[in-house]
């Protein structure tokens, strides 16, 4: 979503000038086994093997890329998607040829991606994939995945690595290993070819232990990076079902943007958001289950906004 922002300074009337810069938005989105999403069915084509199959329809795509049209995000990091060429070709048809999708080719039956819009951003180099991060798991766990991108025609230039992380409280041990790998990444991005620390880290963290927001945050605090969602107070990202037994589900804030300190000078403050069922901020939901949590995700798209004005990287 092109935006606008005026930035006019404080001087004599008969000096008053203004500059005008882009702002796009970057964000992140887990789109639950597409285009599976609780179709067994479809699943089995996929040879996806859970131990619990569910019982569900596929993915709405027409539901699923009219929101993602609206909301007109420049640069999406993806997960959970199973079948990266349809997701390509889906996108194109209903986002426009403009958009490109890259990923993360992995063993697993989820993959990470960033989709992106090449009217307005540039992908300079290829994308890196960091395996590390599997922890050697390459059939369970995702692989980080990296692209380093300019906007159009010649702004703000910056890394955007995007992450699933090892799911459910007994991951925790699990996790804190990957975010291991990833301070080691994040520690040696900025001394690439590119030499830039601007850095923005999203995806869906699964912080679902005890520890919750604290699995990452003292990371966060060495490295002297940003949690963008610590201004917005509530924010919903995902619904989950803590009784299966029970028609219920709740909310969480799993799915999460981080920022290099470099990289705040762009960020446009109190910018967050969340789109699809999360953007109505119940907490609980009783009864009959939303459209949006039945055929497109449990999760929804939380993005941030950034000035695209050119930086001395």
């Amino acid at each position: 979503m092109i935006k606008v922002l005026i930035l006019t300074f404080f001087v004599p009337i008969w000096l008053l000038t203004a500059q005008t810069y882009d702002v796009i938005e970057i964000g992140s989105f887990n789109i639950r086994f597409f285009p599976c999403n609780q179709d067994a069915g479809m699943m089995e084509k996929y040879d996806i093997q859970l131990r619990y199959p569910p019982q569900g329809s596929a993915t709405d795509t027409t539901l699923l890329f009219n929101m993602t049209k609206n909301l007109d995000i420049e640069i999406l990091g993806v997960q959970e998607i199973v079948d990266p060429p349809l997701f390509r070709d889906m996108a194109k048809r209903h986002l426009g040829d403009n958009f490109e999708f890259i990923y993360a080719p992995s063993k697993g039956w989820q993959k990470v991606g960033l989709l992106y819009n090449t009217d307005k951003v540039n992908l300079i180099g290829s994308p890196t994939i960091f395996n590390e991060v599997t922890l050697g798991k390459t059939d369970r766990l995702r692989p980080a995945f990296h692209g380093y991108f300019k906007t159009v025609p010649d702004g703000f230039d910056f890394h955007v690595i995007v992450v699933h992380l090892k799911a459910a409280p007994s991951g925790y041990n699990q996790r804190k290993q990957q975010w291991q790998h990833l301070e080691s990444i994040l520690t040696a991005l900025p001394k690439n070819e590119q030499n830039d620390a601007d850095i923005i880290l999203v995806g869906d963290f699964n912080n679902v232990s005890s520890e919750r927001y604290n699995e990452f945050l003292p990371l966060m605090n060495r490295q002297k990076y940003f949690w963008v969602g610590s201004e917005q107070k509530n924010l919903i990202t995902n619904y989950w079902r803590p009784d299966w037994s029970k028609p219920e589900i709740q909310s969480s804030m799993i799915d999460q943007i981080v920022i290099s300190d470099d990289a705040k000078i762009e960020y446009v403050e109190n910018s967050t958001m969340v789109g699809g069922l999360c953007s109505k901020g119940e907490d609980i939901i009783t009864g009959h289950f939303p459209d949006y949590y039945l055929n497109v995700s449990n999760h929804c798209p939380i993005y941030a906004s950034f000035r695209a004005f050119p930086d001395d990287d």
